[in-house]
């Protein structure tokens, strides 16, 4: 892989580590919206699963005494059932398909933040919690895009805010190994996808770090508005373009 390609990956994936630290969530969407510009769908598919997950990780040894588990457990075991669907779905379709559907998806999910989650105060049913999850896992699978609809239920419950972040770094966490053990199991993480990831580890997490300094002091919601105009308009590239 050249080194111009891994230097363009490590900035798109310190960007995604921006937007997490920054607004709480987004790293997958914002990644799986610029890097399989970079890397092609595959591997960005594969580079954003691992970086995630450890970004998670990371964030779990910080969060995990907030975690609130007797809360979660089913939402975790739907999003853990739902990511070897996805993963299926991913596999079996053609790769223009796989591309479209990605950019409806992202459209979707950007839409369904910027209008639905950001202006009411519904709080979601307890009875849902396994359909979400089952949803969330099945975009995480496919796409690694599996926030908003755990973003949507958690942060309607009557939680602290440090039980809303770590209960979503948490069920992230659970549906992210999934996907990492399918990537191994399947034999899909090629010598370029390690190096790819090593190369962005670091400055990704340091990005994270440095967002979540800068939180206090952005508008978060303007802020948010601006990021997901722009992932929008990437949705609608990918849907339309292929």
């Amino acid at each position: 892989m050249p080194t111009e390609t891994l230097l363009l990956a490590t900035l798109v994936l310190a960007l995604a580590g921006f937007t997490q630290g920054l607004t709480g969530f987004g790293f997958g969407i914002t990644a799986m919206s610029l890097l399989p510009w970079v890397l092609g769908l595959d591997e960005a598919h594969a580079v954003v699963t691992l970086t995630s997950t450890a970004a998670c990780l990371l964030m779990a040894a910080v969060t995990l005494r907030d975690v609130p588990w007797r809360s979660l457990w089913l939402l975790a075991l739907g999003t853990t059932a739902g990511v070897p669907l996805g993963f299926w779905l991913f596999e079996s379709l053609p790769r223009l398909l796989v591309t479209r559907v990605l950019g409806l998806t992202l459209c979707s999910m950007v839409l369904f933040e910027m209008l639905v989650v950001w202006h009411t105060e519904w709080r979601w049913p307890r009875w849902l919690e396994p359909f979400v999850g089952l949803g969330s896992g099945i975009l995480t699978g496919a796409f690694n895009v599996g926030g908003p609809p755990l973003v949507a239920y958690i942060y309607s419950q009557p939680w602290s805010k440090q039980r809303h972040v770590a209960g979503l770094t948490a069920v992230f966490m659970s549906g992210g190994l999934m996907r990492v053990a399918l990537l191994v199991s399947h034999r899909e993480v090629p010598p370029d996808v390690w190096k790819a990831t090593g190369w962005s580890l670091v400055p990704m997490l340091a990005a994270i770090v440095f967002g979540n300094r800068l939180l206090g002091l952005i508008p978060q919601q303007r802020l948010r508005t601006g990021v997901f105009a722009v992932l929008l308009f990437l949705g609608g590239r990918y849907l339309l373009a292929g």
